[in-house]
Parts: C-alpha cells; sequence; structure tokens
C-alpha cells in the first residue's frame, strides 16, 4: 500500500465517522437512511456499501456513541447521537477544522495560493 492509499483511506474513515455522527446529532435514522443521506449530499459521488455502513452503526452502537429508539416497520432499527457521542462528535470536528486548516497552509506554501 502506497503513502497516498493510507492517507486517503485515512480521512476516508475520518470523514465516515464525522458525518455518521453528525447525521445522527440531526435526526434518527436507520442504516439505509444513512446510506441515502451519504449519497444525496455527495450528489450520487459517494454511496457507502451497507457492508460498510451497518458494521459501523454496530461499533459507534457497542461504544455508547448512539443508541437504539424504536424499531420501525419490517423491523428496522433506528438510531440516535448520545452524549457520549456528541461529545465524541465535536472531537472529529475539531479533527477536520485542524485537518482543512492544514490543507489549506500546504496549498498556500506549496502551490503559492493566496487566502
Amino acid at each position: 500500500m502506497t503513502f497516498r492509499q493510507i492517507h486517503n483511506s485515512f480521512h476516508y474513515f475520518h470523514i465516515l465517522d464525522t458525518f455518521g455522527l453528525w447525521l445522527f446529532s440531526k435526526k434518527e435514522l436507520c442504516g439505509y437512511d444513512v446510506i441515502k443521506e451519504f449519497e444525496s449530499r455527495s450528489k450520487g459521488n459517494w454511496k457507502p456499501s451497507p457492508a460498510l455502513i451497518y458494521p459501523k452503526i454496530l461499533i459507534w452502537v457497542s461504544e455508547g456513541l448512539i443508541e437504539e429508539t424504536n424499531k420501525g416497520t419490517r423491523g428496522k432499527k433506528y438510531y440516535k447521537i448520545t452524549p457520549k457521542g456528541n461529545i465524541r462528535l465535536n472531537e472529529k470536528m475539531g479533527y477536520l477544522k485542524r485537518d482543512l486548516l492544514d490543507y489549506e497552509d500546504f496549498l498556500g506554501e506549496v502551490f503559492e495560493v493566496n487566502k
């Protein structure tokens, strides 16, 4: 695996965690809703697979970041963010903002892009 692949995969999961928790902070969602939100907000450019989203939801539940709220039709499970999840979300948003500022600095220095 090249450095670029490692770097890209890190940011892929960093954004997945941040955006996923942010979605659950806005409203109760099921896994399918999360996939559709990713797809809609990326204008169809990013549609994470159920094999990525559903295990991630289970991890967030096991870590206490989200909790099941109710079961919808046909046994769909809906989740919302917990107070612990809000703390983690705020941390992740801080990391993301820092990373974006670092990229802005990098672009300015390397490519002489004016701010």
